[in-house]
């Protein structure tokens, strides 16, 4: 996982060509704690996959672009361009189908309801 830069991060979402998949937590959520950990297991499993994380509390831009709503937040983009926000990480498994379906350019169950 590598840490976006807090002046850096509009650059890097216009930059990168194809899906991301960017963490948003807070330093002292316990939540955000185990969502990370859970995140770094899927990237592990999943060559293909490049996890980005982004401190919320030093991009408040970042937040109120993407309308981010809580914390922990899986900002998904996909190879289409299509972005989504995912709140509920339930669990490894579930959260590497997320992963591998933005990362392949899919529409998932979850962008339809």
């Amino acid at each position: 996982m590598t840490e976006w830069e807090p002046r850096s991060w509009r650059q890097a979402i216009d930059e990168r060509e194809g899906a991301i998949a960017l963490y948003v937590y807070t330093p002292l959520c316990g939540t955000c704690a185990v969502a990370k950990r859970m995140l770094e297991v899927a990237e592990a499993s999943l060559p293909d996959v490049r996890i980005d994380t982004a401190d919320i509390n030093l991009m408040p831009g970042l937040a109120e672009a993407y309308k981010i709503e809580s914390v922990p937040c899986l900002l998904l983009r996909n190879r289409a361009g299509t972005w989504e926000k995912v709140y509920r990480f339930g669990s490894v498994m579930a959260v590497m189908a997320r992963l591998t379906e933005s990362f392949r350019g899919e529409e998932s169950e979850h962008d339809r309801t």
